[in-house]
């Protein structure tokens, strides 16, 4: 009796199965609803909203002149960010960690990968970086050293660590660009991170609170300025100026 009740409960679910869909209900518990488009702000151009495309090389202000060639100029990376180190439309970004400088290539990098999720009206892309515009000099293969500086090689722009590359937002969420800024953000010739208005708050915040916790005098400021086992010799006037802050 009991095998005869088991065979024909068989068929039965054979025959569910076969007449209706079955569908996973534990998907659908673990499905997020999604959040309510807010009526966002776009940029103030709205005639172009994607990422724009730089000059290779600036303008000369006389053409007939020759370029004028640059020194390295290094105080432009050096130390952190003061100005372009907050997202100014608070949705996502692209942040350096450290300083370094942007060629050519590295924007046309960005901006294919970014413009592919950009659609007119819906979302948007902001340079906060501008163009290339310090001169390299480079020497050819096989020549001598001396006869005066070389001639350019390429154009690149300096940016110092906190400083925000690009933003983008707009009705677009998180996890449809999350794969895009991490492929960026691994190209970049810099250590860089990708960057929400709740990441750079939590930052402040917990600068703030190992600041306040902190109990131990011998801090990286303290052990400098006391000379602590002759550091004196091996640290430069920059580092006790910007305290460890630009690595």
């Amino acid at each position: 009796m009991n095998c005869l009740v088991k065979n024909l409960c068989r068929k039965h679910l054979l025959l569910l199965t076969k007449w209706s869909e079955v569908t996973q209900v534990a998907t659908y518990m673990k499905l997020k609803m999604p959040e309510k488009e807010e009526d966002l702000e776009l940029p103030v151009n709205k005639l172009r909203s994607k990422l724009s495309q730089f000059d290779k090389v600036p303008q000369n202000p006389i053409p007939s002149a020759k370029p004028p060639t640059m020194s390295k100029m290094l105080d432009h990376m050096r130390g952190p960010e003061m100005v372009h180190n907050k997202l100014i439309y608070g949705q996502f970004g692209i942040q350096a960690l450290q300083g370094g400088r942007l060629r050519f290539e590295h924007y046309n990098l960005i901006r294919f990968a970014v413009n592919k999720h950009i659609q007119e009206g819906k979302t948007f892309g902001v340079w906060r970086v501008s163009q290339p515009w310090q001169a390299v000099s480079k020497k050819g293969a096989g020549k001598q050293m001396g006869q005066g500086k070389s001639d350019i090689d390429h154009y690149v722009y300096p940016l110092k660590a906190g400083h925000i590359i690009f933003e983008i937002g707009g009705r677009i969420e998180f996890l449809d660009l999350q794969k895009t800024l991490k492929v960026v953000e691994q190209k970049m010739p810099f250590k860089a991170r990708i960057v929400t208005p709740q990441i750079l708050e939590d930052d402040v915040k917990q600068e703030a609170i190992l600041k306040e916790r902190n109990i131990s005098p011998f801090t990286y400021e303290h052990c400098l300025k006391n000379n602590y086992n002759g550091v004196k010799i091996y640290y430069s006037p920059y580092d006790l100026y910007y305290l460890n802050k630009d690595k």
